[in-house]
């Protein structure tokens, strides 16, 4: 397979010869950022870890505003 390819590349005029290994680099950029993203446990678990936790009088205190919005009357022109 290698050596078919070879003779193709030799085919192209050296604009095409360009094109092509421009497109190689960008597969194996995407490639590599692909492999970059893989899962890693300790930092997901750092991630969840870090959420803030809500306590009663937080979500009270929401609750209650959400009411008083609630209260509010449109203005009519």
């Amino acid at each position: 397979m290698g050596e078919s390819i070879f003779k193709k590349i030799e085919l192209l005029d050296a604009e095409g010869q360009k094109q092509l290994l421009d497109f190689l680099d960008f597969l194996l950029l995407r490639q590599k950022e692909k492999h970059s993203q893989e899962f890693i446990y300790e930092t997901y678990r750092n991630q969840i870890l870090a959420i803030g936790n809500w306590t009663d009088q937080d979500i009270e205190l929401i609750e209650k505003t959400s009411r008083h919005l609630n209260q509010w009357q449109v203005q009519e022109w």
